[in-house]
């Protein structure tokens, strides 16, 4: 307590994050689906053990961190945390909900994780042609497609994360291979971010919305949540108060029951932040969805870190149960994915329709003074 009453800040300095808390998802959002909070293929930091009870990859991850220490000419491992943990005691901090770890076991656990995310992203940087001889690692892990989709992902869930931090020292402390550097690491991230975003948007727009800077998320789950849901929602705010957009309606029916009413509905490109609804030309414009496999995971890991965060006005959570209105039988769906605004790469309708049919279960939005949402 008293480290972190030291530590703190004043509240009202926009855009600085100087303390970073890693969390569990919340548990009533947890309880709706508990597979979607889970690694596949990749545990990252000290929660995943209250995620997913068996170890994943151990072997793998001894051999990058064996890897990384001969490339970089140390012999022992206590040397390797010393240069990456200038106070352990910090690390603590970090993490909230955490397990009975002895100070030296968290320390270690962090400093291979921190490696193995590394590695990985050098393994993404590198060219095909010398992967076989410099990563076989991590083929072993991303060998297909499939594999190669489920270690994204678990990338990106909430309690699967370590603080950014610790992975930008590591990338001063060791800049080998030469060309590692800061702006590489952001290039790859962003790559990897822009193939798994399920709000895709065209590479014209991307200037517009910008990019996150990586020293300024605290974790990977922060970067992406920022890169879907505040960069984009910045530049459509202010957009649609110049266009003076009506609010969202407070009690939605569903999107056929509008169509008939004589509502229609219009795909824009762009994130949550383009949804807004036109009186007076009596169009509903959404952002445009695709949905593949691990949508569904990421966007129940959107709405259980924005529940954590406290300067938000739960933007993604309007969105879900906006959609959730929206979606009742087939026909919406058919009405949605005729708009464009849902595009399924399931194989499957009624997988869609599921979907959509728990997402927004203990999910509540505080209605505003005026009834809207």
């Amino acid at each position: 307590m008293i480290i972190r009453i030291n530590k703190a800040t004043d509240a009202t300095d926009e855009g600085i994050r100087l303390f970073t808390e890693i969390s569990k998802p919340p548990k009533a959002l947890v309880d709706v689906k508990p597979e979607s909070y889970r690694p596949q293929i990749l545990t990252i930091g000290p929660l995943h053990e209250m995620l997913s009870g068996n170890p994943v990859l151990c072997d793998v991850k001894a051999s990058c961190v064996n890897k990384f220490m001969k490339a970089h000419d140390i012999s022992d491992v206590e040397e390797l945390m010393k240069r990456l943990f200038y106070d352990p005691s910090d690390l603590h901090n970090h993490y909230s909900g955490l397990p009975n770890y002895s100070s030296e076991s968290f320390q270690l656990l962090v400093t291979v994780d921190t490696i193995v995310i590394r590695e990985l992203l050098v393994f993404i940087l590198t060219p095909w042609d010398s992967i076989l001889d410099e990563h076989t690692q991590f083929c072993k892990i991303c060998n297909n497609n499939i594999t190669y989709k489920q270690a994204v992902r678990d990338l990106f869930l909430m309690g699967n994360q370590i603080p950014m931090s610790y992975l930008k020292k590591l990338i001063e402390e060791f800049p080998n291979p030469p060309n590692l550097e800061m702006d590489e690491i952001q290039k790859v991230v962003a790559d990897v971010v822009k193939r798994i975003d399920p709000f895709p948007i065209r590479n014209s727009q991307h200037k517009s919305f910008g990019t996150p800077n990586f020293l300024h998320c605290s974790h990977l789950l922060d970067w992406l949540y920022v890169w879907v849901i505040r960069k984009p929602l910045e530049e459509n705010r202010r957009k649609a108060i110049e266009q003076r957009a009506d609010p969202i309606p407070s009690d939605l029916p569903s999107a056929s029951q509008l169509y008939k009413a004589g509502i229609r509905f219009r795909a824009i490109e762009g994130s949550i932040s383009v949804m807004k609804y036109d009186k007076r030309k009596r169009r509903f414009d959404l952002p445009q969805l695709v949905v593949q496999d691990n949508t569904e995971d990421l966007l129940r890991n959107f709405l259980a870190y924005e529940e954590t965060l406290i300067n938000t006005g739960h933007e993604f959570s309007l969105y879900v149960v906006t959609m959730d209105s929206l979606i009742k039988t087939q026909e919406d769906l058919e009405i949605l994915s005729k708009a464009f605004v849902i595009q399924s790469e399931l194989g499957s309708s009624e997988r869609l329709l599921q979907m959509w049919s728990a997402m927004a279960k203990n999910v509540v939005i505080q209605p505003s003074k005026d009834g809207t949402r």
